[in-house]
């Protein structure tokens, strides 16, 4: 059965996980808030031990190291605090990756929510006096009894530092307890939960547990998160036995199978007797608890060894974070771009240039559209938190071209067009947000794609109207939404703030830069009494200051 909600919503987040029988030391050391990869302590052949947030409620240990490189979701904000409870604990109080919070934006404001919501519905259905009396139990005994903070233990395993992560089941107990105190004073107060009024009759904790549970999932369903993670893990927990009422629970890689043999737990004979094995065949969480007491499969932690360990591994120079652009997008100059739109705010590591778009161009006289590009940032340099940007790199290998997360995820308003959006979404029905904070309706008309026009043989390197077969776009990527005027053009090449565009043979050598004397805008627009700024004369660029 499935523990506390808070468990329920870490999993389904999918970030943290736990431990198997190791000893933990005396005191906790905190360590450094910043950025981190979490990575599972058990060795997969595949490699696939980094957990990986693919959605705001979807996460994995399904990435190799190879990969964690270049991926951000991979990359996780995390904050701790000394737990005031026991010393040899701490509080995770920031775990966020991809725009998602899972303590401050998710977990404690949902608890939240489902406290009131029971304090009202206990209210309608037994009256404010019993229902306060009932709600004044439940919070005591149960609620109470929930540890609303994400906790984490330090353990070691092959001489190294790794971490578990728990949280405490509360026992339905109580709430059998009050059934059968005040049963008579609740009259048909749950004639409409039948199974549950029935679970409360035949005093059962466990199966109480059971249809709240199956209420809760009733909810999902009936929710956008029907069919997601969450719902799933719901699914799993139901009569499944479980439970252990009030015991801890830990998060593992992995998944824990119960194997029925016919007779009761015997550890000295597993071929014959029921017991818990571990299956680590595919990369997905689930729980397993502390309980040494259900003799008849017998305890599920010491099963999981260290799948339900997890090492921190901090996001530095050796642990690095980066970009690989792709090779077919190589300019004339020689330089490799790309587009990137993460959560977090990094310094520039490597010999790399952001830049914005600052706005769009009408067509000139070559039948070309730009995008106007500011220089943003370069080596030695912080990208604010959210921004989505065009990077100039001199490789395609991501040693080259590092990115070191540093700060908190404040965006900084500017004047840059530039969306993005963490996830592969569909394209049509997407909202996103450019620099100035202004919300933008993504449809296939007005969306245009980082891309290379392999249709022009001067093959220049723009945003482009995707093609009719894509429907999504991808996640962590830069892209402009236009309005409806702007969208009359298919594609806008890049054009520098020097003038220089990228990909193309360059503007000075087209058919209206070849008059001796006669000066012409980067638009190739006859100009009369040129002022200061960057024109073509006799097919170079000349610079009027």
């Amino acid at each position: 059965m499935v523990k506390h909600l808070h468990s329920v919503l870490t999993l389904a987040l999918g970030f943290f996980s736990v431990a198997a029988s190791a000893q933990a030391p005396a005191t906790v050391t905190k360590p450094d808030d910043g950025y981190y990869r979490i990575v599972n302590a058990r060795q997969r052949t595949d490699g696939k031990q980094y957990v990986y947030v693919t959605g705001k409620i979807a996460a994995q240990p399904n990435a190799t190291k190879a990969d964690a490189t270049t991926l951000p979701g991979t990359v996780i904000h995390l904050k701790t605090a000394t737990s005031r409870t026991n010393a040899d604990w701490l509080d995770v109080t920031t775990l966020r990756s991809q725009g998602v919070d899972v303590i401050n934006d998710y977990l404690n404001p949902a608890i939240e929510k489902v406290e009131k919501a029971l304090k009202d519905k206990l209210n309608e259905k037994l009256g404010s006096t019993w229902g306060g009396i009932a709600y004044g139990i439940f919070n005591t005994s149960v609620i109470g009894q929930w540890d609303l903070k994400m906790h984490l233990k330090p353990v070691t395993t092959d001489g190294r530092t790794a971490y578990y992560a728990f949280a405490t089941v509360p026992s339905m107990r109580p709430i059998c307890d009050f059934w059968h105190t005040y049963r008579l004073a609740a009259g048909n107060a749950l004639n409409s939960y039948p199974n549950l009024k029935s679970a409360l009759e035949a005093n059962n904790p466990d199966k109480v547990w059971d249809e709240v549970l199956k209420l809760a999932l009733a909810k999902i369903e009936s929710s956008p998160y029907a069919g997601t993670d969450i719902a799933n893990v719901v699914k799993r927990y139901i009569n499944a036995d479980r439970i252990n009422q009030g015991q801890t629970y830990y998060l593992m890689s992995g998944a824990l199978k119960k194997i029925d043999n016919g007779r009761a737990y015997n550890p000295s004979d597993l071929t014959n007797t029921s017991h818990n094995e571990y299956e680590g065949t595919l990369p997905k969480f689930d729980f397993v608890n502390n309980n040494n007491t259900d003799t008849y499969f017998g305890p599920e932690l010491p099963v999981t060894g260290d799948a339900a360990m997890w090492i921190l591994e901090k996001v530095d120079d050796t642990n690095y974070f980066g970009v690989k652009p792709s090779t077919n997008m190589r300019g004339r100059d020689g330089k490799y771009y790309t587009t990137l739109y993460v959560d977090f705010p990094y310094q520039i590591k490597g010999d790399v240039k952001a830049y914005t778009i600052e706005g769009v161009e009408a067509k000139n006289a070559d039948g070309y559209y730009f995008a106007k590009v500011k220089k943003l940032a370069q080596q030695g340099d912080v990208v604010p938190a959210q921004t989505a940007v065009v990077l100039e790199c001199n490789s395609t290998n991501p040693a080259d071209n590092q990115l070191l997360p540093t700060g908190d995820e404040t965006p900084e308003t500017s004047n840059n067009r530039l969306c993005g959006t963490f996830f592969g979404e569909a394209i049509n029905g997407l909202t996103v947000k450019d620099g100035t904070g202004a919300e933008r309706n993504v449809t296939r008309d007005n969306i245009r794609a980082f891309n290379i026009n392999t249709a022009d043989s001067r093959n220049p390197i723009g945003f482009y109207k995707v093609k009719s077969n894509v429907t999504n776009i991808p996640g962590n990527k830069a892209f402009l939404v236009l309005t409806n005027a702007e969208a009359q053009a298919k594609g806008f090449v890049l054009e520098f703030e020097d003038g220089g565009t990228t990909g193309i043979e360059t503007i000075e050598n087209s058919r209206h830069s070849t008059e001796d004397g006669v000066y012409y805008d980067l638009q190739g627009r006859h100009v009369e009494n040129p002022t200061r700024g960057v024109y073509i004369v006799n097919g170079k660029k000349v610079v009027i200051k």
